[in-house]
């Protein structure tokens, strides 16, 4: 359950519990891959003061090594404006549900 504030600014009122909306089981981003995402394919951003980690992709275990060629290819490609700063892309174990932060890091198929 997510926790929502519900009170206007001066107002005082409960958090109201709301359902995760996102349920269905996360696929690897493979043409014609049915299978779960085992891993995520990412890089930390930032922008000003916000950050995240930017998702190049979602793989199974037999896809992941691709997925991570093809990310590095597309990142040539798009590279960052001069407002916005990446680290070297990585590849983490994904977890549904689980805070980009909190992802375990793995070693890169280099």
């Amino acid at each position: 359950m997510i926790q929502e504030l519900t009170a206007q600014p001066g107002e005082q009122r409960p958090l109201r519990s709301l359902p995760v909306l996102y349920t269905r089981p996360v696929t690897c981003g493979t043409p014609g891959c049915q299978e779960l995402a085992e891993y995520k394919i990412a890089a930390q951003w930032s922008a000003g003061k916000f950050s995240e980690l930017k998702t190049y992709g979602l793989a199974c275990a037999s896809h992941y090594v691709q997925t991570y060629r093809d990310a590095l290819r597309r990142r040539k490609i798009h590279s960052p404006s001069p407002e916005e700063a990446q680290s070297e892309l990585g590849v983490y174990h994904f977890e549904k549900g689980k805070a980009s932060a909190k992802l375990e890091k793995v070693p890169s198929p280099e």
